[in-house]
């Protein structure tokens, strides 16, 4: 197994007072042709607890859903996404991607940022995620105290457009009230036409111009960006009528 020797360019980055937004560490990385291919089983030899999407989630190491999130450490793996998330000392460091692109995400859980410990990448390394790059710079970020405004013509609703961009899709997912089933958000697309192919096999039930999906975070964009796509909103809930 070969070791990963790295060199973080990032000094400790005080976190701001009460009312700043927020910050987290951000670097885009490379992996390894190929890499993602042997990923579930490299996680179950290691006793990870890990999630994979086949024709519906499957759980490894735990039960549920509730106790994989409640873990120090997981995968979740739907091809061909993959989210990978470590607490650490210095807060949560999560990788994600698909391919051979992913971030290296940071987020701050004391009064500084600080790079995720060797043991993140002896991690990596073990599931062959280590990134190809010898040097990885993580630079500053801050999330937006405001839901940005998604591009002109993207027929995304803002919440699920600050989600695409969020450090943390599960954090924010559950302070939005969004239902996720492992990195598959449910959203209802109000459509005119037929969307593409590639988003039937996300589709749990269409009527009336309303298609109700549980689509990767990631392909949220592409789903926007369809043409038979008039907005993708999440669902309305109902709430019953006060007394």
């Amino acid at each position: 197994m070969r070791v990963l020797a790295l060199l973080l360019l990032v000094a400790a980055f005080p976190l701001g007072s009460v009312g700043e937004a927020p910050k987290y560490l951000l670097a885009e990385v490379t992996l390894a042709e190929g890499a993602l291919q042997t990923l579930p089983a490299r996680a179950q030899e290691l006793g990870l607890p890990t999630l994979v999407w086949r024709d519906g989630p499957e759980f490894f190491g735990v039960q549920t859903e509730a106790e994989l999130l409640a873990s120090d450490r997981f995968l979740i793996y739907d091809p061909p996404y993959f989210l990978l998330s470590v607490q650490t000392p210095s807060g949560r460091a999560v990788l994600r991607g698909q391919g051979t692109q992913a971030q290296l995400i940071v987020g701050g859980g004391t009064d500084v940022l600080l790079p995720p410990p060797q043991e993140f990448f002896s991690l990596l390394d073990a599931l062959g995620l280590t990134p190809q790059e010898e040097t990885i710079e993580l630079q500053v970020h801050e999330v937006p105290l405001k839901l940005p405004r998604g591009p002109e013509g993207l027929a995304l609703d803002p919440v699920l457009w600050a989600l695409v961009n969020h450090p943390d899709w599960l954090g924010f997912a559950r302070d939005y009230g969004l239902e996720l089933s492992g990195i598959r958000v449910r959203v209802t697309a109000e459509v005119e036409g037929q969307l593409a192919q590639k988003f039937e096999p996300h589709i749990a039930s269409s009527s009336d111009g309303l298609v109700e999906l549980l689509v990767p975070i990631p392909l949220l964009p592409a789903l926007g960006e369809d043409p038979a796509a008039r907005m993708v909103r999440p669902p309305y809930i109902p709430h019953p009528a006060g007394g």
